[in-house]
């Protein structure tokens, strides 16, 4: 089963605003109107309840929505670029990939869909820049750029009860007993190489059962992988080959926590021997179905969910408005950088309508802040400014 993969996420830019109008007098519906960009295509999860693994999506490496397209002249906003919709098993958590570290950014709980990554925002154009003082604006927005980052997609499966045990100790065997799967059963261990899952039905609910392959030592063995799958379950039924299966032992080793606030039914693979420190002992099939609808009567345990739960996931987000670096001051403002990019600002005009607007957004400001002086370069995006 696949379970685990790694994908490459990116945003849609946005459409560029347009530079429009008639600039002439006694000219009817004269002005500026040029429209603005469209937003880019967003990265949506979607949690679909009958996939099963990530098989889907392990084989992409990369998905790209849309881009906004550019404004027009009539004020016609260009079209919104498409979104791309990955659709993925509940119980999958989402973790954002920087280098070697990762940082977990959401989970699928329940069939939603949910904002993973936003497209550009789309630039205005010069009609919306209008204002009081600047009545034929020559400047309009580039539209925002894209946005990318690398997730990692981690599949943990939801379930209510573990099987767990020794490799040929008969796991696959009471899983077929007690549910209505049929997994391959032979007389040899590591038949089982992958999770097995079965269910029970009982007048208050189902139960969900899975099997993991045979767990034999700590550094070396099939279900070491596998037991991740374990972590929302309530109930754990441990096939005991004899007194001196340490498996549990062996598990606690791998995930200490594992069995923090579960129940452990043993059955015994071996007779007359007294079993010490669990919950219960099971004899035969129906007395293990007992144990488990009693103990796992509650729902599969979920991960913490967040108390706020935005329909937009934030990733990345800048604030500064302006970085230095060496003697440089690098102006971080999105909508500053994106109006630059539109622009020919070697015409006075147009830098006077520039420079208005550095002031409008504070960013003259926090360079006075930071000790800016006349011939200081500032950056904006593509350009380079000599500060007078």
């Amino acid at each position: 089963m696949k379970d685990n993969t790694k994908l490459l996420i990116i945003s849609g830019s946005g459409g560029d605003g347009a530079i429009s109008g008639v600039r002439k007098k006694f000219i009817p519906r004269g002005g500026p109107d040029g429209g603005d960009g469209g937003d880019g295509g967003n990265i949506i999860l979607k949690g679909n309840k009958n996939i099963t693994s990530l098989k889907d999506v392990s084989y992409i490496k990369k998905i790209k929505a849309e881009n906004g397209f550019p404004g027009s002249a009539g004020n016609k906003k260009g079209r919104k670029g498409k979104d791309k919709t990955i659709r993925l098993p509940i119980g999958t958590v989402i973790y954002e990939v920087k280098g070697k570290d990762k940082k977990k950014i959401y989970e699928i709980l329940k069939e939603e869909k949910k904002t993973i990554l936003e497209g550009g925002k789309g630039g205005r154009g010069n009609a919306k820049m209008a204002n009081s003082v600047i009545q034929y604006p020559l400047l309009a927005e580039k539209g925002e750029g894209n946005k990318e980052t690398l997730i990692e997609i981690d599949f943990i499966m939801e379930s209510d009860v573990a099987i767990i045990g020794k490799p040929n100790t008969g796991k696959s065997y009471l899983l077929s007993k007690i549910t209505n799967a049929k997994p391959n059963i032979k007389n040899y261990p590591y038949t089982t190489t992958s999770i097995e899952t079965g269910i029970i039905e009982t007048v208050k609910r189902q139960y969900k059962i899975i099997e993991v392959p045979g767990i034999e030592d700590k550094e070396n063995n099939l279900g070491k992988q596998n037991l991740k799958h374990t972590e929302r379950c309530k109930v754990f039924v441990f096939i005991k080959e004899n007194e001196e299966d340490n498996t549990v032992e062996t598990i606690k080793k791998i995930k200490p926590n594992i069995f923090d606030d579960k129940k452990i039914i043993i059955v015994k693979s071996y007779l007359n021997e007294e079993l010490k420190n669990f919950d219960f002992m099971a004899k035969d099939v129906e007395e293990i179905k007992k144990c488990i609808e009693k103990f796992a009567e509650k729902p599969s345990i979920p991960f913490n969910e967040e108390d706020e739960d935005p329909d937009v996931i934030k990733i990345g987000e800048e604030k500064e408005l302006v970085e230095k670096v060496g003697e440089e001051f690098v102006v971080k403002h999105q909508q500053v950088i994106r109006i630059a990019e539109r622009v020919n600002l070697d015409h006075w005009d147009v830098m006077a309508q520039f420079m208005k607007v550095l002031h409008n957004k504070g960013v003259s400001k926090k360079l006075f802040e930071m000790k800016i002086k006349p011939g200081d370069i500032v950056k904006i995006g593509r350009i380079e400014l000599e500060w007078s």
